[in-house]
């Protein structure tokens, strides 16, 4: 207060500005372009996610809620009015993602502006190319859960009870937007361990001496945090979404398997940098493995002593797993399959390590395949924003020509609001329409429709149909699915559409009131 009353407020902000470091000027504005390469596409298109298409009508404090994210919805709610911003959105996502990224380089040492550069770039990029697909709704939410969590290890490595409490506090914030963010958190740690060993050429004795007390501090502010996460959570009396099996993270009910939980770890470890997946072309993957390799060839030879080398490679392995270390708490849950941005920390860890290690000669060539993994990163970004605003379109299209042929029906013969829906359309995903988790969503079914529906600012109500609607699902048994010229019909003064009969088949099979799963 006494600030504001004697110092006009664009002084102090220039002050504070002039006391960052030049290279950390320069460095953001190149990261904020980057930023733009990749997800520009975003800013000036409304492409909606399937789970976009949800968030829309969400007036309230509820997303995220049954996932345990209460902040998630706060935010979105109290920060934006529950509205969908897509320009808006993509700015403060991309400010906070880039800020993360300086942070992230500022901690783990890095001084040279192209080297902040790629490792922020790094750190922004690969989270919403590789694991989110989603843009409009979650961006900012998201990218501020991960720069608390890269504040909260950061602050908790000055081991004082002020740094911890306040880290404690961050990574509680933190948690309620986007809990696998530990992971982040876990890996930044391991990496700025391992620079301090590298670079700092420092005994194993004294690497431990330096280390302990701030890896007690960083280990002590998460299990705070988590547990007063926890004991919040625990006064919601939540109903967990079967979503992502997140029910199942939060529990520490029943048996624990952790020699099992491990081989899931490292199963899923290696399926990362090796196994082929739709979203991540294979030239990607093997230039992450060869960085992974150079980190560490200098693991075993930038440390003085056997047993320099031997902590260095050790705690490279720990980083390796960092990502995935939710999944100790629950191995088989897609809740930590879908949220794995820490391998993101990773390879820019890696960057950092081969770009600092001081030979010139592999220096320059890791800049130039840092570059080109980038590129590789902006092109997918791009591509999934495209394939997805495609899909949309043919979404849109194909709810168009369903809703011009209920329009056909006699109005004689029904309300005109109510339409049962049976099945699920599953369109093509031949190309562009490459499938990956998020991306070219094929299917339409009934709440989907709604959704799109109201959209359209169509007045009909879409309801999925099933065993209390018999004379309907008749119906669906006696004529052809979907785009076929009968599978549109009225019964009882309901409008009927048959998108599949996959489960009108089974249902048959099995007798009137046993529909399949």
């Amino acid at each position: 207060m006494k600030l504001l009353l004697n110092k006009p407020l664009d002084q102090s902000l220039s002050e504070a500005w002039s006391k960052v470091d030049p290279a950390y000027k320069r460095a953001f504005f190149i990261v904020l372009g980057v930023n733009l390469l990749a997800f520009g596409f975003e800013m000036t298109n409304l492409t909606l996610h399937h789970d976009d298409v949800s968030h829309i009508f969400i007036q309230s404090t509820i997303l995220g809620h049954y996932l345990g994210r209460f902040g998630f919805g706060w935010l979105h709610y109290y920060g934006q009015n529950a509205y969908i911003m897509p320009f808006l959105q993509m700015v403060e996502g991309i400010m906070l993602m880039s800020a993360f990224g300086m942070l992230v380089s500022k901690f783990w040492g890095a001084r040279k502006v192209l080297d902040i550069v790629l490792i922020s770039s790094v750190l922004c990029v690969f989270p919403y190319m590789a694991q989110l697909y989603q843009y409009n709704t979650s961006i900012a939410a998201f990218s501020m859960a991960h720069f608390l969590a890269a504040a909260a290890v950061i602050l908790s490595t000055r081991a004082t009870f002020l740094h911890v409490g306040m880290a404690s506090l961050l990574y509680v914030a933190a948690f309620s937007i986007y809990q696998s963010v530990i992971a982040n958190a876990a890996t930044i740690f391991c990496v700025w361990g391992l620079s301090k060993i590298l670079f700092e050429n420092e005994g194993v004795s004294s690497f431990i001496k330096s280390m302990a007390k701030p890896a007690a501090a960083a280990f002590g502010s998460v299990v705070a945090g988590g547990l007063i996460y926890v004991a919040i959570v625990s006064t919601m009396d939540l109903k967990f979404d079967s979503y992502q099996s997140a029910g199942q993270a939060f529990s520490l009910k029943g048996g624990r398997s952790f020699s099992y939980a491990i081989s899931e770890v490292v199963q899923g470890t290696r399926s990362f940098f090796f196994w082929p997946q739709h979203y991540f072309p294979a030239y990607l993957k093997i230039i992450q493995l060869l960085f992974l390799v150079i980190s560490g060839f200098f693991c075993l030879w930038l440390p003085k002593g056997p047993m320099a080398k031997a902590s260095a490679v050790l705690i490279l392995a720990l980083a390796l797993f960092m990502p995935r270390i939710l999944q100790l708490l629950h191995p088989e849950g897609n809740y930590h399959n879908l949220t794995l941005t820490g391998y993101a920390v990773l390879i820019a860890g890696f960057v950092m390590i081969i770009n600092r290690a001081g030979q010139v000669l592999v220096r320059n060539l890791s800049i130039l395949l840092t570059l080109f993994l980038i590129a590789g990163y902006t092109l997918q970004s791009n591509w999934i924003s495209t394939v997805n605003h495609l899909n949309m379109l043919a979404h849109y299209t194909t709810m168009t020509q369903i809703l011009t042929r209920i329009k056909s029906l006699p109005s004689e013969k029904w309300d005109g609001m109510n339409v049962a829906v049976v099945g699920n359309l599953n369109m093509s995903s031949s190309y562009p329409f490459r499938g990956a988790t998020g991306v070219a969503t094929k299917f339409i079914n009934a709440p989907h429709m709604q959704h799109l529906a109201r959209l359209m600012r169509e007045d009909i109500n879409f309801v999925a149909a099933g065993q209390a609607m018999p004379k309907v699902m008749e119906y669906s048994g006696e004529n052809a699915q979907w785009p076929h010229s009968s599978s549109v019909g009225i019964v009882d003064g309901m409008g009927v559409v048959v998108l599949s009969k996959d489960k009108v088949k089974t249902s048959a099979n099995a007798g009137v009131g046993a529909e399949s799963d």
